[in-house]
């Protein structure tokens, strides 16, 4: 080729590579650009949201319980008001100028005293600056009105309505009825001291005098300025708008601060206290009220004579108002970052798109227009793919050597235990070779391996380590194997048990090769692991799906083997081994010894009646199914006797299937171990604590005597008699239920008595002696012995210390 022709080539390719490069750039462009938008989106919009969450929920919690704090602070300042106003009324009402002498007294002839009255009534009202008004009322000599001067109540009107202060509440009492709203217009008029400027919703307190009486003749009776107590409640909502009242026990509103909700709407009022009703156990909660949230506050003022339950609602969009510039900012702020990281993505992808767009062209050479024969760039990429591809290759047939055996085990496992049933002949051929076997012109043979003696190696691997010795018996098994068969496959079920799978020409005697290895493994096992091995043999199979139906045989015939044989060999083609031989009888008089003795709670003797049980079951040659049938069956008779005694069963073992873990045990002695720990011990425990309890009551009341009569002469045969039982049974019971003689803990019960009436009493060491049943030489002696001191040595380092 001419160098004009191919420059002319390769100019053409290049322009051919920018079109496809144009052509493909929008859709790719676009890709591109949307990923990195939303990459870059994600923090900012990450943090708006963390920061909003953390920063504005978080500062709307501390506003709002700053604003909880708050209306608790200034309710108790409306509580400690109200209390200063009992207290100093009731300091007035117990003074000696408002005592009995008032009821004979002249008051006219007397001006000086009337004066005092007068002067003391002022001083009361001065005396705080919710009160509005300070009255003294008496009913005796004659009933007479004290406000800003005397006035003696003609009217009767006037008379019932103040005299109804001493029918009405305790001795001190607060209510919010108003003498003077209830008198007419004309009596007002003539009598304008009597005038009360209070609303109809006033709070009036009054105390009955003389203070110390209970035939009171009078009262002192206090009217508080309404503006004010309005404008102390409105503390309670520290913002223009909301509702805030007092309301008594029965619901009833006493008083309603200065705001305009309560005045607009009383429905909203009763809403209110509704749900304060509904909320008893809580002091704060809120309220949805016509499109607005209210957070209500409530608490109890405890007044002398009956408990006010104060209320106070206040808009949510109040409390939280500080937070709502934080929240416009992190939100302005969270947008700008997000229109910045747009607007970087942008311009960044904008700059990485070109040398995207040439590896893109690379990568995919195949889409290009270029003439054959003009694959330089081509031809180094698919030289790096193919070098990616054979390093790739290596790397995967390495790991697949790794982990063939693992593969083959498990799918030989899968294959006998008849997981893959849905495979057929030929598929399941095909998998086999494809792992590595030779399974054409083969045959196969199973074979299983129960391996016993475990209970002679619990003093060196432990009764849990079942897993261990299988692991150990089934390297034993192939290193046995090797010597014998070319192809095998060991499963290891970790349960005492394991398999193998032997693959052999069709043309080899596969039985008698298998037969010698059996006995050769035995002698390994028992040599090496001082145990003791059941193989099993199967038939020869043909095929492969024979193999599952072989090994479920296998697992019914294991059961024929004999408990006393030691290691042996069971071939399912010799029917000599399966024939059922009459073995041992039950023994129902060993049965019946062994059952009295567990009646009886004597442990011993029933252990060792379990003992000559199982060794007269086993002690001809019985097989494993005869022998667990018969332990079985001794399982069912003491399950009867503990139901005859008043044990259940199934709440003594816990709701246990016993019949279950009996029949999966195989060996004798571990049957014989498992019975003695599981089912005799719990149940001769039960029976045992069952026997105490009678004891036990007896112990706990003679110990309750002496805590109520250690001051008295106590002795073992007197505290026997009231239990009529011997000293010595008595002395042996507190022994044994408490683990301290009779005579020690009468000891210790008097001694801690002593020394807390030295430690917290002046009484004489004589007459402790005496309060704690003690002579007072005796008592020094044994203070000495039991405390190494002596009584004052003792009271004399108490109070030093």
């Amino acid at each position: 080729m001419e160098p004009t022709s191919r420059v002319r080539d390769m100019g053409r390719f290049f322009r051919l590579s920018g079109r496809w490069t144009r052509r493909q750039k929008g859709r790719f462009y676009r890709n591109s650009l949307m990923l990195i938008l939303l990459i870059a989106s994600i923090p900012g919009l990450i943090t708006g949201i963390v920061m909003y969450g953390l920063v504005v929920n978080q500062m709307e919690k501390e506003f709002n319980q700053m604003h909880q704090n708050q209306i608790e602070n200034r309710a108790r300042n409306v509580d400690d008001q109200l209390a200063y106003l009992e207290m100093t009324l009731s300091h007035w009402a117990f003074e000696p100028r408002f005592g009995n002498a008032l009821r004979t007294l002249d008051f006219v002839y007397f001006f000086k005293e009337t004066q005092e009255i007068v002067t003391t009534l002022y001083v009361l009202q001065g005396s705080h600056p919710l009160i509005q008004s300070a009255q003294l009322y008496l009913r005796e000599p004659q009933p007479i009105l004290f406000n800003r001067e005397y006035n003696e109540l003609k009217d009767e009107a006037q008379f019932e309505a103040y005299d109804r202060y001493l029918s009405m509440g305790n001795h001190v009492y607060w209510t919010d009825w108003v003498s003077g709203q209830q008198e007419t217009k004309q009596s007002l008029n003539s009598h304008p001291s009597l005038l009360h400027t209070g609303a109809s919703d006033a709070l009036v307190l009054v105390h009955k005098i003389p203070g110390e009486s209970v035939n009171p003749f009078g009262a002192l009776i206090i009217t508080l300025d309404n503006q004010k107590i309005a404008s102390l409640l409105k503390t309670l909502t520290p913002y223009d708008e909301g509702l805030t009242f007092l309301m008594d026990a029965e619901g009833n509103t006493l008083i309603t601060g200065n705001t305009d909700v309560g005045a607009k709407d009383p429905a909203f009022e009763q809403q209110l206290k509704e749900a304060v009703a509904l909320h008893k156990d809580s002091h704060s909660f809120l309220l949805k009220y016509e499109d607005q949230t209210y957070s209500v506050s409530s608490g109890s003022l405890s007044r002398i004579d009956a408990d006010w339950t104060y209320v106070s609602a206040a808009p949510l969009t109040s409390v939280t108002s500080p937070v709502k510039l934080v929240s416009k900012i992190i939100v302005i702020a969270s947008i700008g970052s997000l229109v910045l990281g747009l607007l970087l993505s942008w311009f960044a992808s904008r700059r990485i798109y070109s040398p995207v767009a040439r590896m893109v062209h690379l990568l995919t050479p195949g889409r290009n227009e270029a003439p054959a024969g003009v694959k330089l760039d081509e031809f180094q990429l698919l030289e790096q793919h193919w070098n990616e591809l054979t390093s790739d290759r290596l790397t995967a047939h390495r790991q697949l050597q790794e982990q063939l055996p693992h593969l083959r085990d498990s799918f030989v496992l899968q294959l006998v235990q008849g997981h893959l049933y849905a495979y057929n002949e030929q598929d399941l051929r095909r998998r086999m070779t494809n792992l590595g076997f030779e399974v054409e012109g083969q045959q196969f043979l199973l074979l299983q391996m129960y391996f016993t003696g475990h209970v002679t190696l619990r003093e060196r691997l432990g009764s849990r380590d079942t897993g261990l010795i299988t692991f150990a018996a089934v390297n034993i098994i192939e290193e046995v194997a090797k010597g014998y068969f070319s192809q095998i496959s060991v499963m290891n079920f970790h349960d005492l048990s394991s398999a193998m799978l032997i693959m052999a020409p069709e043309e080899h005697s596969l039985k008698p090769q298998a037969l010698l290895w059996g006995e050769e493994l035995m002698e390994v096992i028992h040599r090496t692991l001082k145990m003791q091995v059941t193989v099993v043999v199967s038939r020869p199979a043909a095929t492969l799906q024979e193999l599952p139906s072989l090994f479920v045989e296998m697992e019914q015939a294991v059961v024929y083997r004999s408990v006393e044989a030691g290691s042996q060999i069971l071939d399912l083609d010799d029917e000599q081994c399966f024939n059922q031989t009459e073995g041992a009888t039950y023994p129902l008089g060993l049965e019946r010894d062994f059952i009295q003795a567990l009646r009886l709670g004597k442990r011993d003797e029933a252990e060792r009646g379990m003992e000559q049980f199982l060794t007269e079951v086993t002690r001809t040659d019985s097989t494993e199914f005869q022998v667990q049938q018969m332990m079985l069956q001794l399982l069912g008779s003491i399950q009867h006797v503990m139901l005859q005694t008043g044990v259940i069963p199934y709440q003594l073992f816990g709701g246990c299937n016993m019949y279950e873990r009996l029949s999966s045990i195989r060996e004798p002695a571990q049957m014989m171990q498992w019975m003695k720990e599981k089912v005799i011990r719990p149940y001769m425990q039960e029976i045992e604590l069952r026997s105490q309890e009678p004891l036990k009551q007896v112990v706990e009341r003679t110990m309750q005597y002496i805590d109520d009569n250690y001051s008295n002469d106590i002795s073992l045969e007197a505290c026997a008699d009231l239990e009529q039982m011997t000293p010595y049974a008595l002395s042996k019971a507190f022994k044994q239920i408490s683990g301290m003689n009779f005579i020690d803990y009468l000891t210790q019960v008097r001694m801690e008595t002593a020394k807390k009436l030295l430690r917290e009493t002046s009484m004489k060491i004589n007459d402790v002696a005496s309060a704690v049943g003690y002579q007072h030489s005796y008592f020094n002696r044994i203070f000495k012995k039991q405390e190494g001191s002596t009584p004052s040595q003792y009271r004399d380092q108490w109070f030093t210390s």
